[in-house]
Order: structure tokens, then sequence, then C-alpha cells
């Protein structure tokens, strides 16, 4: 039986549709004319299936080299003002990663850290452990189930830093767009978040560990639907990383995980 729209959802995208005018005027509308007309003509093209939104982990990125700048010159540090089981974040709180389409994000300058309170720059701990990167691949449909949105990223940090001997601490989380597709008509952006309260301590206060949890919001955008998503990981300074809210998929995972386990069973039998 074919199923036609509800009255709710055609009065809905009526409305949308007579506003359209309206929002090509805006200044902040990444939309031009010719997509508004587009619109009205094939509503469904431009209506984002938020159920369709996955982010699919997809593993370790490749051996990455520390990019952040060299910290400008700073006298030495002044131990009576370091309280090493303060954690705070010295650099950036929320930064852009992709705008209206294309990436924006410097790594080199755009990243949070989790270093002891009084520490000027990273570079004033040691034992750090070479940067690390997990890939994951976003994707989103359209009401017609067509792909409209495929965005590679990487989730970066460095951690393990010490503060004379003590301490696991954080620095170069950052986010890195590999590949960024968008569909005629969709307008995504991507930015990172970390709060202060989101910087903490999860080891005693001899010897701390950096905690740090960034919220990444993504949001896809054209003249007939707004929709945001947000994804959110929890890092320490020991080396621990993980998803812990999101559309995170695990499909894949868990079929391969099924097919090793069925295959090591046959070998018993």
């Amino acid at each position: 039986m074919t199923k036609y729209p509800s009255r709710v959802a055609m009065s809905a995208v009526a409305a949308v549709l007579l506003a359209l005018p309206a929002m090509a005027q805006s200044g902040d509308s990444p939309f031009t004319p010719l997509m508004i007309k587009a619109a009205k003509q094939d509503p469904k093209y431009f209506t984002i299936d938020e159920k369709s939104i996955k982010v699919t982990p997809i593993g370790p990125a490749a051996s990455i080299e520390r990019r952040e700048e060299p910290p400008p010159v700073e006298p030495p540090v002044d131990d009576s003002k370091v309280d090493i089981d303060q954690i705070i974040n010295i650099v950036e709180k929320i930064w852009a990663i992709i705008e209206k389409n294309k990436p924006v994000v410097n790594i080199t300058t755009q990243y949070a850290n989790a270093v002891p309170k009084g520490i000027d720059h990273w570079t004033q701990l040691e034992s750090w452990k070479p940067p690390v990167g997990t890939v994951y691949n976003i994707v989103a449909k359209n009401a017609y189930g067509s792909t409209t949105v495929n965005v590679k990223f990487q989730v970066l940090r460095t951690y393990g830093g010490k503060y004379k001997g003590k301490g696991a601490y954080l620095t170069g989380v950052t986010v890195e767009p590999l590949l960024v597709e968008v569909a005629w008509g969709y307008s995504l952006d991507l930015t990172a978040a970390v709060p202060d309260s989101s910087v903490i301590n999860v080891g005693t206060s001899e010897d701390p560990i950096a905690g740090m949890m960034p919220t990444l919001t993504m949001r896809v955008r054209t003249v007939i639907k707004d929709s945001t998503i947000k994804m959110l990981y929890y890092l320490q300074g020991d080396g621990l990383f993980k998803e812990i809210g999101g559309p995170f998929d695990f499909g894949m995972k868990d079929k391969v995980t099924r097919a090793i386990e069925r295959a090591s069973a046959a070998q018993f039998e």
C-alpha cells in the first residue's frame, strides 16, 4: 500500500515553502534562489532523514606528527604557581571545523588541552606520547534514501604528558576533516567544544590523570529542514578514548565480531 504524508506533515512543509523567499534574503542563508525554486518543486530531495544519520568508527589513523606551533619564549616555570591536581584547558574552548561545507580548522592552533594550573604551554611538560587519531565516517540521507552528506574526520590527541614525573595530561585534542562531500542544496557545519566543566582530574592529587569530554556538533541545513546532532567523546591522559554519546554505528564491528566467533567455534565442532 502506498503511504502518503499526513496532513500535519504536508502543512509543515507548505509553511516552510511559503517562508523560503524570506530565508533567501537573510544574510546568513547559504541557499540561492535556484535552490529555493528546486525545493518547491522537489521537497523530498531537500528533506533530511534524521534517522539515517550515522557516525561509524573506521579505525586508527596513520602515524601522525605533532603539528602544534612552538611556544613563545617564556620565563622558566614558577613551581610555586603550579598546582598539578587542578587541571585546566589553556587553549581553545570552542572552534569551527567545517563551515558551509568547507574545512576551516587550523589544527596547529585550534585545539584543546588539559594541563596543570600554572602551566603556560604544553611544552613545559615532558614524556608526551606520539599523537594518535581515530577516524570516523558520517553519512546522512534524504527522504529518497540518497546519501547527501559523506564526511570523514579524525579525532586527534596527544596524551601522557608529565610535570616533573607526575601526572598524565592531554594536549592537541582537535578534529581534522579528511573528506567533505555534501550534495547540492545542503549546508554542513561542524564545531568542537570543550567546556571548562568537562576538564577534570580522574586520578589523585598526588598523581593526577586528566579527563576531558569534547563535544562535536554537526548541523545539516537545507531550505526545508535544519538538523543538529551531537557526538560526545571521553579522553584520558593515560590514553583511554571512547565514544559516550551520539548516533554511533558499530554494526560493522558487531558483524565482524560475530563472524570471528562463528569461525572459532567451527574449529571445535
